[in-house]
């Protein structure tokens, strides 16, 4: 079963970062549900904003086994996550206008390793958790976060990059297995 958050544990580390960098890549996982690969290739180019949608392009990077090639890069394909949420827009925005990056650059130039590296202790400085929570924690909470928002089977595939709907199916599974768990934060009075 893939381990995840719900989200005011998620909020309590978002609001616990308070490095820039480590707060965007955070915020981009969660609201985007984009594997950490994925968030460390994002380049200035990679945001839209035509005025009345704010998209973000992700690569799937992971179609196939093994690291892609660069020639596997260049023609992966593209999915656009539209970003709701007004502050998380602004913070894109700021982060980009405060560090002059070229077309080409990429915005967070270092390995996933050192992000769930980061993500560990900031963990250790909240307390701990029960279990091992690393980038791609992050992803398994988007997933579940939008199916508990009634969110389509087809729609969560294509969010997160499945090349079949069979690979989202897991998290059905997740919702079946910790139904109780759900039930202890729904205030019925």
């Amino acid at each position: 079963m893939p381990a995840y958050l719900i989200k005011p544990e998620v909020l309590r580390l978002l609001d616990a970062e308070k490095h820039p960098t480590y707060r965007l890549i955070l915020d981009l996982m969660w609201s985007t549900g984009a594997r950490v690969s994925e968030v460390l290739a994002l380049k200035p180019t990679s945001f839209r904003d035509d005025g009345y949608d704010f998209l973000v392009k992700l690569k799937t990077l992971k179609q196939r086994p093994g690291r892609p090639t660069k020639r596997a890069l260049q023609r992966s394909p593209g999915r656009e996550i539209p970003i709701m949420e007004p502050a998380l827009q602004d913070r894109i925005q700021s982060y980009l206008y405060a560090n002059h990056f070229r077309d080409r650059d990429r915005l967070f130039p270092m390995c996933r390793q050192t992000v769930n590296r980061h993500i560990k202790k900031l963990v250790d400085q909240e307390g701990g958790a029960p279990f091992r929570i690393s980038a791609h924690t992050f992803r398994h909470s988007f997933a579940v976060h939008m199916l508990l928002h009634a969110c389509p089977m087809k729609v969560l595939s294509n969010l997160l990059g499945h090349q079949s709907i069979e690979s989202t199916e897991i998290y059905t599974n997740v919702l079946t297995v910790d139904s109780g768990h759900f039930l202890e934060v729904v205030e019925f009075h």
